[in-house]
């Protein structure tokens, strides 16, 4: 559940840098590498092993994509993607040391191709219906993307602690902590 969190803040992150350099995507790819003391509990692990960057023996770590719906910068439909796709490819049971979360096949907004998408109608379905949904999840999504603007313009002008979510506050978080890194180092 740890590793889950920071996932999320992770995504969180990626999804504001989209916002802010006005990109989208339709694709997300998550690298899991996992811990060396793994291997010291054999009842934890009976998987396939690999050498690491400094030689040593770690778990093989976990690898995978998944694609979104269409080209977006939403913070709920690409977390809601990244969060799924964790549980797909992570091993609950292992140690988790280093996680990458990658924001794939990214467009400018403004060159992004407009993939309006059709709506297979049948005899039962209401098509009232179905264009009030469509306008509905549009406006969402703009009041959204307000939101997201706001959010980045309060950490431009006051630092990037500014504003946090709930779940930067939970045990185990480590937004705040990498916040305060300059390049992945403690400044």
């Amino acid at each position: 559940e740890h590793g889950k969190l920071i996932l999320k803040e992770m995504t969180d992150l990626l999804v504001l840098d989209l916002v802010d350099k006005n990109l989208l995507t339709d694709q997300i790819v998550l690298t899991v590498g996992y811990d060396i003391d793994n291997l010291k509990n054999p009842e934890r692990f009976d998987g396939e092993i690999e050498t690491d960057r400094y030689g040593r023996k770690v778990p093989k770590q976990a690898h995978g994509s998944i694609n979104l719906p269409s080209m977006t910068s939403s913070t709920r439909i690409i977390m809601d993607a990244a969060v799924e796709l964790y549980d797909r490819i992570v091993d609950r049971d292992l140690l988790v040391r280093r996680m990458y979360v990658v924001a794939n096949h990214v467009a400018n907004e403004n060159e992004a191709v407009d993939e309006s998408k059709y709506v297979q109608l049948d005899l039962f379905s209401n098509l009232e219906e179905t264009v009030n949904e469509q306008q509905e999840q549009k406006e969402q999504l703009e009041r959204e993307r307000k939101m997201q603007e706001a959010i980045l313009s309060l950490k431009k002008r006051y630092g990037k602690n500014a504003v946090l979510k709930g779940m930067n506050l939970e045990d185990g978080a480590t937004t705040i902590e990498r916040n305060n890194q300059v390049g992945g180092h403690k400044a």
